[in-house]
């Protein structure tokens, strides 16, 4: 056990998901209009909380992303208010930049003054991921997503930060009731000198090697890992190879059940760092039902060469989380579908999600947290449309430009879907 026993919270909650959207502008302050959503969990044992939170660009764009900065923490804390939060209870993060390495100072200059405010400092603060994967609205800087855990009752939920041994990555253990699960972030493919290799093969073998070894820390088998993100800073030319090097990790650690997974392009930080990568473990599997999502409308990725699975259903008593793999426009053979037709791209992505959610009664509004990858940000209006048409609207959708793993294919997409279980 890597956590003392507690209370277990209050019987007989009523698990609830709740949305509180602030599509119309959230003003902060007066120093700049922010909006997004906040959408909350409740059970027994704590109130989860994932949120959304982007400056709009016509209020901040003229100050630059130190501002829009200040604006998102601004926001944030409101936002998280208004769901029963606040940033003393954020878990993990991740940030979308426009101009990750010019922008970073500032961003993290702004995000340590708000947290220092509340107390939040060191090793307490949340485990976040970086990426130079440019919002698509025009003049928008950064963005942000940020899930956070209020517990109901004392020993209903623990959060501990994790220092691996190596230098790289930041990781939190996480218990909510009786679940004890790990969030892994940044994780590269340094070498022991804390020096990247020059070919991306070592790089990716030692990204792999580095997550290994952090479970091996905590006596956490690879198998243990559900969900992957992995970032590529040229995914074009880096794809195969990330394949290949996956491939041999999975056989050499035994990994049968092939975790849901994104594998995306975006610039990562320092520099010469070529890929990156976050993942979810739950360290004792056996107290949920963990179910392979799948859909006629999608061939197995592993069949082509990709070892990942479509999603990854996580039931508890109370709540059940979808984890929606970054889906694109491919078809039941495999095959990108939809060649150099934007709207038909999008519109057999969409229809792949939807009949992977379908079979376990999720919708479109069950979704928490989304992140859509354009191709280009010139295709924003026409996804927005589509959106709409489809009833997505108003989804907690961060979309953001990045190359997708396959170089006709123009957008992708990736989602969690939450569905209260419990009576």
């Amino acid at each position: 056990m890597f956590f003392e026993e507690g209370s277990m919270g209050e019987k007989g909650t009523m698990t609830r998901l709740t949305t509180v959207r602030h599509h119309r502008p959230m003003r902060t302050q007066g120093r700049g209009i922010c909006d997004g959503e906040a959408t909350a969990l409740t059970t027994s044992n704590a109130t989860e909380v994932f949120v959304r939170c982007a400056p709009i660009a016509s209020g901040t764009s003229k100050h630059g992303c130190r501002a829009q900065s200040r604006v998102i923490y601004e926001s944030l804390g409101q936002m998280l208010h208004q769901a029963g939060a606040d940033l003393g209870h954020v878990v993990i993060e991740k940030a979308f930049f426009r101009h990750l390495s010019a922008d970073f100072e500032g961003f993290q200059q702004a995000r340590t003054e708000a947290y220092r405010r509340r107390g939040v400092a060191g090793g307490d603060m949340p485990a976040t991921t970086y990426l130079q994967q440019p919002p698509c609205r025009q003049g928008q800087d950064v963005e942000l997503q940020a899930y956070a855990v209020v517990p109901h009752s004392p020993g209903g939920v623990e959060v501990r930060g994790v220092s691996p041994s190596r230098e790289h990555g930041t990781a939190k253990l996480l218990r909510i009731g009786e679940a004890q699960q790990l969030y892994v972030a940044n994780v590269p493919g340094y070498r022991d000198n804390g020096q990247p290799p020059d070919c991306f093969r070592a790089q990716s073998d030692g990204m792999f090697e580095t997550a290994a070894q952090i479970l091996r820390e905590l006596d956490v088998p690879f198998q243990n890992v559900l969900r992957t993100w992995i970032y590529l800073e040229d995914i074009d030319r880096d794809y195969v190879e990330l394949n290949a090097s996956r491939n041999e990790f999975f056989l050499r650690e035994g990994v049968e059940r092939l975790p849901a997974s994104t594998g995306i392009g975006g610039g990562l930080r320092p520099m010469g760092n070529r890929c990156s990568l976050d993942l979810y473990a739950l360290l004792n599997p056996e107290i949920a039902q963990i179910e392979v999502m799948q859909t006629p409308t999608l061939n197995e990725a592993h069949e082509y060469g990709s070892a990942f699975s479509r999603g990854m259903k996580v039931a508890f008593p109370e709540q059940a989380y979808l984890f929606i793999s970054g889906t694109a426009s491919v078809d039941e053979e495999g095959t990108t579908v939809h060649l150099d037709d934007v709207r038909g791209q999008m519109e057999r992505m969409l229809l792949n999600i939807e009949q992977l959610l379908r079979p376990h009664g999720a919708h479109w509004a069950d979704l928490t947290q989304a992140v859509t990858f354009l191709k280009s940000a010139e295709y924003l209006d026409l996804f927005r449309k589509i959106c709409a048409e489809q009833g997505l609207g108003q989804a907690p959708n961060t979309i953001v430009q990045a190359d997708v793993c396959r170089p006709e294919l123009l957008c992708e997409m990736e989602a969690i879907a939450v569905l209260a279980t419990g009576e």
